[in-house]
């Protein structure tokens, strides 16, 4: 697979997700989008059959999460970021007001440790 077949295969999920993060026409709540991102990466990175992949390809849905990342948060901003935000005071905020679960939120730190640590 490479970044075009993932656009092909993935892209409906992720337009999905922005669906469910729009407030309003043109306005995504960028806090719930980095919540799914970040928790599709995660998952897919746990265990990629899972998710659809194989282990080989998670470098390539990495790739392209990027691309879509950049697309809703701005250039440059990659999935490590999303990590980074959402394990910092304002992400920690942002989880409270989306009523993330405990458990969900324990996921994230999780991945955010071990992605922030590389």
């Amino acid at each position: 697979m490479n970044v075009e077949e993932a656009r092909v295969r993935f892209s409906p999920a992720v337009q999905e997700i922005i669906d469910n993060c729009m407030i309003e026409d043109k306005f995504i709540d960028k806090d719930l989008f980095q919540v799914y991102i970040c928790t599709i990466w995660g998952n897919a990175a746990l265990d990629p059959e899972k998710s659809g992949i194989e282990e080989s390809e998670l470098p390539v849905l990495h790739d392209f999460l990027n691309e879509e990342i950049q697309t809703v948060l701005g250039t440059k901003t990659q999935i490590a970021d999303c990590f980074e935000y959402l394990t910092s005071k304002k992400g920690e905020e942002a989880l409270i007001r989306l009523q993330v679960a405990k458990h969900h939120r324990e996921f994230i730190e999780y991945f955010s440790r071990i992605i922030l640590s590389t």
